[in-house]
């Protein structure tokens, strides 16, 4: 159940939304429901260019994904993850760039233009599959030798991983975790012993040794003077 101005809206899998900066909007689930969300909060120039991204009615800013598009979609936001979360060269060029290739299919499809879509070769269900334990395994990092031992053929797809991502899984885990760390540090009251807690450190100097390499910072630090952010996010859009 997702809900904007116009009222609440009972979702399907595989539904786009995208809201406004500003647009009050929300969702609800009962304890027997696990929803999953991938969210992308971000700010672009195709947002005033592109009419079905400024549409002023909400309800006419949702849109039913067949498999396919959902596959390209969550590749594409893959993509842009990979562009934020990683230290690689001009890192906000290439989020933008993923992003507007995102927001153009978005276009194609709105348009049922079926024809062509600009998406580059995706990897194997293999590669997809451990990115995705890699990142179930942030807040339980000591699940992740069990879990990636049970990827058949392990280190040829480990190998292939990191040709696609630029890093190894575990390095991808480590990044992921110091960036949910650093988001932690910010946006909640939560001490650090807390924090180090619910990223798996069974030991709160080792969280803070962590972070400091990773970040050049103390928790505390962060806490009180963080580093500026490489890319602006405002709007947000979520399947």
């Amino acid at each position: 159940m997702n809900g904007c101005a116009e009222g609440k809206l009972t979702s399907l899998p595989n539904t786009l939304y995208l809201f406004l900066p500003g647009e009050p909007h929300g969702h609800w689930n009962s304890s027997r429901q696990r929803p999953r969300f991938w969210v992308i909060h971000f700010t672009s120039p195709l947002c005033h260019q592109l009419a079905y991204l400024s549409e002023p009615n909400a309800t006419r800013r949702i849109w039913h994904l067949t498999p396919e598009q959902t596959s390209t979609f969550k590749w594409l936001f893959i993509k842009l993850f990979n562009e934020h979360a990683l230290p690689l060269a001009n890192n906000d060029l290439g989020a933008e760039a993923w992003l507007q290739l995102l927001l153009v299919n978005l276009g194609r499809w709105v348009e049922n233009d079926h024809s062509q879509q600009l998406l580059p070769e995706q990897p194997d269900a293999d590669v997809l599959h451990l990115w995705h334990v890699v990142n179930e395994c942030v807040g339980r990092s000591h699940e992740f030798v069990h879990q990636i031992g049970q990827v058949p053929n392990y280190d040829s797809v480990r190998h292939r991983f990191k040709n696609v991502f630029g890093v190894s899984p575990t390095q991808l885990l480590f990044r992921l975790r110091m960036q949910k760390a650093s988001d932690l540090l910010l946006e909640t009251p939560m001490t650090i012993k807390e924090i180090a807690d619910q990223l798996g450190y069974e030991r709160q100097h080792e969280f803070a040794r962590a972070f400091r390499k990773h970040t050049g910072r103390t928790p505390s630090g962060w806490r009180t003077e963080p580093f500026p952010e490489d890319l602006s996010f405002s709007s947000n859009a979520a399947t």
